[in-house]
Formats: structure tokens, C-alpha cells, sequence
């Protein structure tokens, strides 16, 4: 039996098969097609290609271009347009952050692939009769024509192409006026103030009955507080828009937002981001930021370009409260964006609940985000005008105890609820509302904040919202939040 096997071993039969079954795993499953199918259908390909050395080449050629995603297809599955629009927009310093997360097991997977796609080139043809190849060569290709290699080519084309149109059309859009008619204004608050989060899940605040105490003033604090605030996307440059302007899920009519829908009612609009400033038109934020008629960008390149704390916004706070106009203020914080460790900046880490720093860092950087709100609130009160004080996250984030604890995905309900809170000058009491309510309304409950009607936006108080299905945009399609899986906490 062992001279059997020394024999097998010699010749290689048993290298070829284990070579064979690592790629038709590991390449499939590391792209995010990680079922029986897919896997077999590699094996199959594989071995059909082996007919003609240029098919095999040609296999091999496919298969090594696509392994190029494996290291992001092991951390955030399979690739979409949210994926291929991010990594446009990606400077050097996400880049860096990015590159970090790969080195190690998903570099050493990748050049394991290469290094067995190498050995199957180098295997022989199969030598047989003219006819049996024929059908061979009819079965192989029968198979790739709608093969997952086939799909993912034409899907990332397809995201190439439509994110150059799609950043084309912000620049064009962003010189667009807004189009609302029959506008009126009846306030009731001078000092109507935005602040718009980053990263934030709601399963990981206090605030939402996580068992570690991270938000202990929002906790208690008066106003509604939603429970069930699903945002539209699971990332900045698919989610913010969604949030801010006229969308119906797929479609966004950037100049219809809720800037210039303020400015149309005759509101001061201030825009103040620590998020960075690369360019007027380069980014969803930015086109709707330069609607506002006051801008205040802390930094002057991407949203890593420095470091700078959140609670730097808060000192043009005073002076602008304290203006007599009635004015919408937007605050677009850095808050938890990954690195987590980098956005704390100093703050103490009060909450050790895994071995993963990160993971005890992004619940410091969410107790920090509970003193900044509770610092806005304190200088609104300090103005001693009405004033109306909102939060929200503009997505959630995967959370768990993989290579990157803390990432953006799509995959799960958590990548999408978020905190989100209504704060006034009257509230005494803390209540909070169960009713699921969608990040696409956000327009409507701003519209009744700001007491504007419009002919294109109806107001849309919070307590008359019914329970409904709620759609989120993954990157790819809408599709039903509900059904998206559960994750496991962290506590």
C-alpha cells in the first residue's frame, strides 16, 4: 500500500488532484460564489479545458485575473457596485488601511492560487479521438457561457461603466437647480440641527439596550429615539444620497435635497464636515455640502487626508446659534469609520469585551459619539432659542470577530440599522418608537421638522408612520431588510 502511494506521489496523480480541488474551492468560495455548484463546475472546467492547451491557458488566464478580488471576496463577499464605486473613490490612505487588512492568511491564499493555477498549466492535454473532443469542446463551453467567471467579468464592466456615468452625472446634476414648487415655511424651531454619523450599528449602543453602558446620556436623555431606523445603503456613497435627496431606491435626484429644500424656504444653511473636502463635485456629499450657503470643511482632501477630532466642528457652534436667521446646521462627522483605533483620538477606551482592539475601540468611538451629541445639545440650549436636534447614521458596519472585526458589508441587518433620535427644546421625557421606518422617508420627516411643504415632498410626522415592508439598495438591487441574516453580538 505505501509503495502504491510512493508511486502516486511520483508521478503526480495525487498533487494534480489536490491541486484541481484547491482551486475549485478556493477560487470560487474566496469570490463569494461559495456553493457545491460552483465548485464543481471549476472542477469541471478545469478538467474540460485540458482538451486544447489554449483552453487551458485561457482558463487559467480567467481564473488568475479574477483571483485579483479573492483577498476583498474573503472579507466582504462577492463583488458589487458598491464595491467597484468605493474603490474609485479610494485614496492612498484607504488604500494603506485596506492593504493592512489583507496581509497575512488572505495573501497566502492568493499566492497558494497562483502558484497551483501555475502547476495546471503545465499539466498535459488529453490525448483523444477527434469526436470525443468535439464534444468535449461543446460541453465546456456550454458550461461557461453562463458560468460564474463569465458573470463576474460582466458584472465588473458593467460597474466600471456605470460608475463613470454615475460620476459623470453627479458633476452634471450638481449644476442643476432644484426643481421644488409650491414651497412654504411655517417654523417652529430657529436652530433646526443635523448631525449625520458614520458607521454606526445600533445593536452596539446602550441606547438600544446594548449590556455595556457606552451611551449613558443618550440613554436617558429627552426626545424620541427610533428603534428600528433602517438606512437605504451600506455605505457612504450609495447611503448619504439616498438619505438626503428625492430617490426611489435605484434613481437620485441630487439637486432635490434637503439643503436645497431649506435654502428654497429661506433657512441660513450651514454645512460643517470633518469627512474632508476633495472636490466640489467628486463625491455625493460634496454635491449636496456646496448647496448649503455656508461651508465649513476641517479638512481639505479625502476624509483621512488628517486627523482630526470630531469634537473640532463644535467650536463654530456658538457663534453659529447665536445668529439671528432661522437656519439648518448639518454636521457630518467621522464618528466610528474604520480604523476605529484612529478615530478615538485619545478618548479613554472604558469597554474591554474582546481580544480584537478594534472591536473595543469602535465601542469607544461610540461612547464618544454620545458626549459630542451631548456637547450639540448643551450649546443649543445655551442659544436659548427653539431648537431641533437630529441624529443619524448614515450606515451600519459588520462587527464580528474575523481578520477585520470591524468592516463595511451588505449582508447582514446590521449593516443597516441605525441609531436614529429626535431632540427638542421642549422634550422633557425619553420615548422611544418601535415602528420600522426607512432612511428614504428621511426627506418627508425633515420636511416636518423644518415645518416646509412642497409640492414634491410631503411632510411626514414620525407618529403617523405605519409599519411596512422596508427595501434596502445592497450595492446590486433592492432587496427585502427582513430577510437579510442576523449577526451575532459582541458582548
Amino acid at each position: 500500500m505505501l509503495e502504491f502511494i510512493k508511486n502516486k506521489l511520483i508521478n503526480g496523480t495525487y498533487v494534480t488532484l489536490f491541486v484541481l480541488l484547491f482551486i475549485s474551492v478556493m477560487i470560487p468560495v474566496s469570490l463569494g460564489y461559495n456553493n457545491v455548484w460552483n465548485c464543481f463546475l471549476t472542477l469541471t472546467l478545469l478538467q474540460l479545458a485540458r482538451i486544447s492547451r489554449l483552453l487551458q491557458c485561457v482558463l487559467a488566464i480567467i481564473l488568475f485575473l479574477l483571483s485579483f478580488y479573492m483577498p476583498i471576496g474573503i472579507q466582504f463577499g462577492r463583488m458589487n457596485y458598491g464595491f467597484v464605486i468605493s474603490a474609485i473613490e479610494t485614496d492612498y490612505h484607504e488604500t494603506k488601511e485596506f492593504l493592512k487588512g489583507i496581509l497575512g492568511l488572505p495573501l497566502l491564499l492568493l499566492f497558494i492560487s497562483w502558484a497551483a493555477l501555475y502547476y495546471y498549466i503545465t499539466l498535459p492535454v488529453y490525448k483523444l479521438r477527434r469526436k470525443i473532443l468535439l464534444v468535449l469542446g461543446v460541453l465546456f463551453f456550454s458550461l461557461a457561457i453562463n458560468s460564474y467567471p463569465k458573470r463576474m467579468i460582466k458584472n465588473f464592466v458593467g460597474y466600471i461603466i456605470q460608475s463613470k456615468k454615475d460620476l459623470t452625472l453627479l458633476k452634471d446634476e450638481a449644476l442643476i437647480p432644484d426643481t421644488f414648487t409650491d414651497v412654504s415655511s411655517h417654523p417652529r424651531y430657529k436652530n433646526i440641527i443635523i448631525i449625520i454619523g458614520e458607521s454606526v450599528a445600533a445593536n452596539y449602543l446602550s441606547l438600544y439596550n446594548y449590556p455595556h453602558n457606552n451611551t449613558p446620556w443618550l440613554k436617558t436623555a429627552p426626545g424620541f429615539f427610533l428603534e428600528n431606523y433602517i438606512s437605504t445603503a451600506p455605505n457612504t456613497f450609495l447611503s448619504l444620497p439616498r438619505t438626503l435627496a428625492l430617490s426611489d431606491g435605484d434613481q437620485v435626484t441630487f439637486n432635490n435635497n434637503v439643503v436645497t429644500l431649506a435654502n428654497r424656504a429661506g433657512y441660513d444653511t450651514y454645512w460643517i464636515s470633518n469627512q474632508g473636502f476633495v472636490g466640489e463635485y467628486d463625491t455625493p456629499a460634496t454635491v449636496i455640502a456646496m448647496r448649503a450657503k455656508h461651508r465649513i470643511f476641517l479638512k481639505r482632501g479625502d476624509y483621512n487626508s488628517a486627523l482630526i477630532d470630531d469634537f473640532t466642528m463644535l467650536k463654530f457652534l456658538p457663534d453659529i446659534l447665536s445668529k439671528e436667521q432661522k437656519k439648518v446646521i448639518f454636521i457630518h462627522m467621522i464618528g466610528s469609520h474604520p480604523d476605529t483605533c484612529e478615530r478615538v483620538i485619545g478618548y479613554p477606551q472604558r469597554f474591554t469585551v474582546s481580544d480584537k482592539q478594534e472591536i473595543n475601540c469602535y465601542l469607544a468611538s461610540i461612547n464618544k459619539l454620545d458626549e459630542f451629541v451631548h456637547k450639540v445639545y448643551d450649546y443649543a440650549k445655551d442659544a436659548q432659542s427653539p431648537f431641533v436636534l437630529t441624529y443619524f447614521s448614515d450606515h451600519g458596519m459588520t462587527v464580528d470577530s474575523g481578520r477585520r472585526p470591524v468592516r463595511h458589508g451588505g449582508d447582514e441587518k446590521q449593516n443597516y440599522h441605525v441609531p436614529f433620535f429626535i431632540i427638542t427644546d421642549t422634550a422633557t421625557v425619553h420615548k422611544t418608537i418601535d415602528t420600522p421606518v426607512s432612511a428614504y422617508q428621511f426627506p418627508n420627516i425633515f420636511a416636518t421638522l423644518a415645518g416646509i411643504t412642497s409640492r414634491q415632498i410631503i411632510p411626514l410626522r414620525i407618529a403617523d408612520i405605519r409599519p411596512s415592508e422596508i427595501k434596502v439598495f445592497n450595492g446590486k438591487e433592492k432587496v427585502n431588510y427582513q430577510q437579510l441574516s442576523e449577526s451575532v453580538l459582541i458582548k
